[in-house]
């Protein structure tokens, strides 16, 4: 089997070789070229006026960007980590933010379901990490809006390096 590897859009056009304009409509192509799989970008004119050569597989209208706007990346196996960290950690604060994470964990099947389980004072997901037998108790909390988004922004500045000491030291004191 073949590795091919497609370059991605260019940044002008292969017939005529013009510079595209941030958001400006093209033609993309796939092709081979001998044995290789190649990626060609024509401009809408030049994409009017060329032939189809039978070597052409497919072709799709994009848009070039100049600027792509990168989506947050998350590290689940952080995350993972730091929602094992935080069990057994006194504090309301660190049990909102381990609730938050074990949601996460469930949504992207790091953690699956087992049961709810209701005590007189609380309720509480338990769950269990696929291929382990060991269930983890969650503390579910009713979070309004506003709540939930603080909690997020938090998370957001953790992850992106921001929180890390204060949450180091949140965890060695088991305060929240």
């Amino acid at each position: 089997m073949s590795d091919w590897k497609i370059r991605s859009r260019g940044a002008s056009c292969f017939a005529c070789e013009k510079e595209f304009a941030d958001g400006e409509a093209h033609y993309s192509t796939l092709l081979f070229e001998e044995e290789n799989l190649v990626r060609r970008d024509h401009c809408l004119a030049c994409f009017e006026k060329k032939e189809t050569s039978a070597d052409e597989l497919i072709f799709w209208r994009t848009h070039h960007q100049e600027a792509r706007q990168r989506t947050l990346v998350v590290d689940f196996d952080a995350v993972e980590a730091l929602f094992l960290a935080l069990e057994n950690k006194d504090g309301e604060r660190l049990a909102e933010l381990r609730y938050l994470l074990g949601l996460l964990l469930m949504r992207k099947r790091r953690l699956k379901l087992v049961k709810v389980k209701r005590t007189g004072e609380a309720e509480f997901l338990v769950v269990r990490r696929p291929r382990r037998q060991d269930e983890i108790l969650v503390r579910v909390f009713d979070l309004d809006a506003e709540r939930a988004a603080e909690l997020r922004g938090e998370l957001e500045r953790i992850f992106e390096g921001e929180g890390l000491e204060e949450v180091g030291e949140l965890l060695e004191e088991g305060k929240g």
